[in-house]
């Protein structure tokens, strides 16, 4: 099972804003098949998103538990 590393969580701002610049691109081009396919990329990077805060939080309120991604 994956897990969560928050010391890779710049990564995935990487990968954001990759991925925001080829959607542009793909707009641009009217490849619609690749604009459905990276905005459904950039919903997952949400999700990991919000799951990197909540861990962030977790650790803030000194929880123990591990993070699964999903």
């Amino acid at each position: 099972m994956l897990r969560l590393d928050l010391t890779q969580e710049p990564r995935l701002l990487e990968i954001e804003t990759n991925t925001r610049q080829r959607l542009g691109e793909a707009q641009r081009m009217q490849w619609l098949g690749e604009v459905a396919g990276l905005q459904e990329s950039l919903r997952h990077i949400a999700d990991k998103k919000q799951q990197a805060e909540r861990l962030r939080a977790q650790a803030d309120r000194g929880e123990a538990g591990d993070a699964d991604l999903g």
